[in-house]
This record gives C-alpha cells, structure tokens and sequence, in this order.
C-alpha cells in the first residue's frame, strides 16, 4: 500500500466541527491509539475493539474470584443438604454473573465465543 510503511509522507485534511473532533479523539482514546491511527483505521476499514478500563478489569477479576469462592461454599452447602442456603448461594452466584456481563456489556447466558465478533 506505501513505498515505505515505516514512515507516511502525505496527509489528508479533514474539516471536523468541535464535537466531532472530541467525538473522534475519545474514539481513538478508548481504543489506544492516536486519532490519525483512528482515522485510518476507519478509512480502511479495519476494526478497532474498545480497550475496557483498567476498573472494568478490576471489577471482572474480583467478581470472579467471589464467584470461585461462592461455588465452593455451593458444594459445602449440598452437603449440609439445607435448601434455603443452597438457593441463597445460587442466587450469589447468579448476581455474581450479571455482574461480570454488565462490566463488559455481555449477555450472561450466552457462550464466550459466541459474544466475541
């Protein structure tokens, strides 16, 4: 596509009113890169994938953590055979669940895989 890949040499001006310049700077932001990356990108056609915050990430870990620690105290309870813990900590972990989905905008009752395009 360029004689020389490592270094660009023309430019494209591009007229943007204010809020679209801070739209197209945000965009760039929340997915790491420089506006002019973005804007190739766009142009190109490539896609970008929004980088979830570093609290989003937080939020995902710890609530899975809370999930592993529920599941054990799940097995436990199975065994002291009382339904009302058992339910108490099934729906733990369910709210565990749609917490984790909410974070990063998935549905909880669909596959991974099936979430990631």
């Amino acid at each position: 596509m360029a004689d020389n890949p490592t270094k660009r040499t023309k430019s494209i001006k591009v007229y943007v009113f204010d809020d679209e310049k801070i739209a197209i700077e945000n965009k760039a932001i929340a997915t790491g890169v420089t506006a002019s990356e973005y804007l190739r990108s766009c142009g190109l056609r490539r896609v970008l994938a929004t980088k979830p915050p570093a609290d989003l990430i937080t939020i995902r870990a710890t609530a899975g953590t809370l999930k592993s620690e529920l599941m054990m105290l799940s097995h436990l309870t199975k065994e002291t055979n009382n339904q009302q813990i058992i339910n108490t900590v099934e729906i733990a972990i369910a709210l565990v669940d749609k917490t984790i989905a909410a974070a990063f905008n998935l549905d909880p009752y669909k596959s991974p895989s099936s979430q990631q395009k």
